[in-house]
């Protein structure tokens, strides 16, 4: 699944003035390459230039999360959904960045996929993304903490629209399969918390 943290840019469709476009060009660039340092300095630089950018601003924390600088790229995405709490790009990149960090709260990625996921169009590889990324860290959330029986109906919803969107992905008949004993196994909605622990 790594493959779909680092996607396609949400800023395309983003009209951007000529002095800007050398930043992003140069940053961008950086990031395909996986130079995530010199993405970095770049996209300083470029907020410098530009402080109340918030394309700068996140493509800075998504640099950040390349190098696992978690919390760091956390206190920007904050700043800029404090700004903007519906920006599709900080929302995405703060969901992938509590996925990836060991130390953070799985429940806050969800939230922040669960709020982007109404804000992308249905046929953008990010929408079937966002549902394995919610699946999954409910998923994690079963086996460790538990979970609540509509928890476990919205992990079983996000994994069945991604093998409905992605039938053919390297994980779907792994992912089918647990869906199903899921199904199978799970108790009923009188139970507060149900955790299960793989064997």
């Amino acid at each position: 699944m790594k493959h779909f943290i680092i996607t396609t840019l949400f800023f395309l469709f983003i009209q951007i003035s000529f002095g800007q476009v050398n930043y992003l060009d140069k940053g961008n660039q950086q990031l395909n390459n996986k130079d995530f340092v010199s993405a970095e300095q770049t996209f300083r630089d470029a907020i410098k230039s530009d402080s109340s950018n918030l394309i700068y601003q996140s493509q800075l924390a998504l640099s950040l999360m390349q190098q696992e600088k978690h919390s760091e790229a956390k206190k920007i995405l904050d700043k800029i959904l404090s700004v903007d709490s519906s920006n599709v790009g900080a929302l995405w990149y703060a969901g992938n960045n509590d996925f990836l960090d060991k130390t953070a709260d799985l429940r806050q990625a969800i939230k922040y996929f669960e709020k982007v996921l109404p804000l992308i169009d249905e046929k953008r590889g990010q929408y079937y993304s966002a549902n394995w990324f919610i699946g999954r860290s409910y998923q994690i959330l079963l086996q460790s903490e538990g979970l609540t029986y509509n928890e476990v109906s919205r992990m079983l919803d996000c994994y069945s629209t991604y093998l409905r969107l992605q039938p053919d992905a390297n994980d779907a008949a792994k992912i089918s399969a647990y869906v199903q004993n899921i199904k199978a196994i799970r108790p009923s909605d009188n139970v507060e918390k149900w955790i299960n622990k793989p064997q």
